[in-house]
């Protein structure tokens, strides 16, 4: 019976797989591919595809290592597109679910400096597609001139055009259109569950991911969490080095790999350091690297507050630095907009009733002809006092 690989979720390094297993997230690596491969040991694969695709290079590692496998390799595709769209092209043979869709598009990158950087930065990203076009070429017969073409036009395909374009060899369960034929895949068939490529979860910045790992390893040696070390109440944190090919890392896998199924025991920080103090030293560097970055931020968010002082209260002020909510200087600001914005609201609505309450919406505009009998005994006084104090 065939051994079956899945692939789901982006396509990530080695080093921060974990973190989106650790989050409940799918993700695979190339060590995922390797180990997988390993195990077969030459049967058959059954090679299940749901992946928007990921970092080019790691997708690079994946398809060679089908491509050398000595077994037969089969892809069922539900989704391919991007980086994912190799690991069909490296398999022996590709069936599409009725709901597949297979996407490819240029390389993409980001980059910062001045022209030369630029133009470097898009002669790397033609050198990526090259790469990319051979594995492509070799798969459906096309020119490199259609499939650059189509590359440059970011192809999406639906199982009919795959197969037509001869990415995909075929369905999984027979032609949708012949609905005397059965299918002969042996795997439930998969859904679509993305509105768009990279909708449902992009993938995690390197830096990112870097960060986030830094900031778990923080609240585990400060005891965040089931008060064991454990930041998630179970077996997942691994403090792993970020750096690729670090001995930490292999003797926590190695450690990991060693455990039979279902004998998986949580470790907390102190019984990790024990098998491997050498971990210490690389977990200290990334907890003071994120101390000292939390106290630079906090810094410049006091800094901030201070700069704000004029325009808000004392009190107000002294609860953004210090309250139990704090605030940074722009949601203090955007506050004290409110209050006064209320105060404004409260002074119009009592100025409204102060002047309901005086009677002056009670005084009439009136017309030529109709004064009152006092208005009409005020001018008569002040006609007399011009007459005898003379003409003004």
């Amino acid at each position: 019976m065939a051994v079956k690989i899945e692939v789901k979720g982006p396509i990530v390094s080695n080093d921060t797989a974990w973190l989106y297993h650790y989050f409940g997230l799918d993700a695979c690596s190339p060590k995922d591919i390797s180990k997988k491969l390993a195990e077969a040991a030459g049967d058959d694969v059954i090679l299940e595809i749901n992946s928007p695709g990921g970092v080019c290079s790691y997708g690079y590692e994946m398809y060679t290592a089908l491509m050398g496998y000595e077994g037969k390799v089969t892809a069922h595709v539900i989704m391919a597109a991007s980086a994912a769209s190799l690991l069909v092209c490296a398999a022996d043979e590709a069936l599409a679910s009725d709901t597949c869709i297979f996407m490819i598009h240029n390389t993409q990158s980001t980059a910062e400096g001045d022209y030369r950087d630029m133009q470097a930065s898009a002669d790397l990203l033609l050198e990526f597609n090259a790469g990319i076009i051979n594995a492509y070429v070799r798969k459906t017969g096309k020119s490199r001139e259609e499939l650059q073409e189509m590359m440059d036009s970011e192809t999406y395909m639906s199982p009919q055009k795959a197969i037509e374009n001869g990415f995909i060899d075929g369905y999984m369960f027979g032609d949708p259109d012949d609905a005397g034929q059965a299918g002969e895949g042996d795997i439930a068939q998969g859904s679509m569950m993305l509105s768009a490529v990279n909708a449902a979860f992009p993938v995690i910045a390197e830096e990112k991911a870097k960060e986030i790992i830094a900031v778990l390893k923080l609240a585990q040696v400060h005891g965040t969490g089931d008060g064991n070390g454990d930041v998630s109440g179970k077996a997942g944190i691994q403090p792993e080095n970020m750096q690729e090919g670090s001995s930490a890392a292999s003797k926590i896998d190695d450690a990991q790999n060693n455990q039979k199924e279902g004998e998986k025991k949580e470790m907390t920080l102190e019984e990790l350091y024990a098998e491997h103090p050498e971990i210490r030293d690389e977990v200290a560097a990334l907890v003071s690297n994120a101390e000292t970055e939390g106290a630079g931020k906090e810094r410049a968010r006091l800094e901030a507050l201070d700069k704000i002082a004029h325009s808000v209260t004392g009190e107000a002020l002294e609860a953004a630095k210090y309250g139990e909510t704090r605030m940074d200087a722009k949601e203090l600001a955007y506050q004290a907009l409110m209050e006064d914005g209320q105060k404004s609201k409260n002074y119009m609505a009592n100025a409204m009733e102060d002047s309901a309450a005086s009677g002056v919406e009670e005084v009439g505009a009136g017309v030529p002809g109709e004064e009152t009998e006092d208005e009409s005994d005020g001018m008569a006084m002040y006609v007399n006092a011009v007459r005898k104090g003379g003409k003004k």
